[in-house]
């Protein structure tokens, strides 16, 4: 008996040393449901755990995080790095991870990817090369077509391109992910590839992008954001296609209807008012404009770099040369890779 129980100690002690060391993977979702199990397979649209004898597919739109057993910690805190727009420090945490620490393949591929979200989201905030960080992300995505960051990547990719100006390629990215199956990355999609468009001065298929988005009859709250986002979009395309008025009408309506929370949508549309009245010749309104966002919506560094950059100008313009050298000065000093002090 005695020998028995030993052999059979034995035996499960051996199949513990060799059972999977990913066998306690998690999945979380944004509803806040967490799920451990053995990661299996995944996909643009699907991450698939085996739990117990049962396999279960999770849509990746539904998806807050994967994290991996036995995870380096530098990559967890990354994650909640990155979430917090500490992009900076998620990046620093990252460069710790030792190549022993990634020799699950999913580990690296993470390590990877929130590399590349981290170069990309500080880069675009003006804090490093947009080039480089494009770099990096353009890599990952064509490394890894089945990740279920594909279409976060391609998005951003799109953004990195965008802010180099480069719009037919964005649009291309940015129609990546309107492949996507979920109404709402669509919606996104659609605004993405018309700002693309107004980019590229293609002003009748942009509002036909943003009429396509308007007559959505998708009402969750993400596809109303995206309506919102779409409306000003609008707006942009009359502005470049020459009818002014009607795009200040819409601005100005947009402004008063936007949900006071939602202020990177106040910040989009007070630049782009400062734009309009810019272009008309009207400084005075326009430097109003600009201000609302260096004031009340400098949170968002490509936005307000965007305004100081227009500020410079428009306080020459109004031979106010101080004001105009404090606005240069804060574009230098917060955003000195931004693509706005250059110009």
């Amino acid at each position: 008996m005695k020998k028995t129980l030993q052999i059979s100690l034995g035996l499960l002690l051996a199949a513990i040393a060799c059972a999977p060391a990913w066998s306690d993977d998690r999945v979380r979702l944004k509803a806040g449901n967490e799920y451990p199990g053995k990661l299996v397979e995944t996909s643009p649209t699907k991450v698939t755990l085996e739990i117990g004898a049962t396999r279960r597919e999770f849509d990746v739109n539904a998806i807050e995080t994967v994290q991996f057993d036995a995870e380096p910690t530098e990559l967890t805190q990354a994650r909640a790095f990155v979430r917090s727009g500490r992009y900076v420090d998620a990046g620093r945490m990252l460069a710790k991870v030792t190549p022993t620490e990634m020799r699950r393949m999913e580990i690296a591929r993470d390590v990877e990817f929130y590399r590349s979200l981290a170069a990309a989201r500080h880069s675009l905030a003006g804090g490093s090369s947009i080039a480089n960080a494009g770099k990096m992300m353009f890599n990952f995505v064509r490394a890894n077509a089945n990740s279920y960051h594909y279409f976060e990547a391609c998005e951003v990719l799109g953004d990195l391109l965008a802010a180099l100006e480069n719009y037919a390629a964005a649009e291309s990215y940015y129609g990546k992910v309107a492949a996507a199956p979920w109404p709402e990355y669509k919606l996104k999609a659609a605004v993405l590839m018309g700002r693309a468009q107004v980019g590229q001065k293609k002003y009748e298929a942009a509002l036909e992008r943003f009429d396509s988005v308007l007559s959505s009859r998708e009402d969750s709250d993400e596809a109303k954001e995206h309506k919102a986002a779409a409306r000003l979009g609008k707006a942009s395309a009359l502005a470049g296609s020459g009818r002014s008025e009607e795009a200040v009408a819409l601005i100005d309506d947009i402004i008063a209807q936007a949900d006071p929370k939602d202020e990177a949508l106040h910040a989009r549309a007070y630049n782009l008012l400062g734009s309009c009245h810019q272009a008309a010749g009207q400084t005075q309104p326009a430097i109003l404009a600009y201000l609302h966002v260096d004031l009340l919506y400098s949170r968002f560094p490509e936005l307000h770099a965007e305004a100081l950059s227009n500020l410079v100008k428009l306080f020459e313009a109004d031979n106010k040369a101080s004001r105009a050298d404090e606005a240069r000065r804060m574009l230098k000093d917060k955003y000195p890779n931004s693509s706005w002090a250059s110009k």
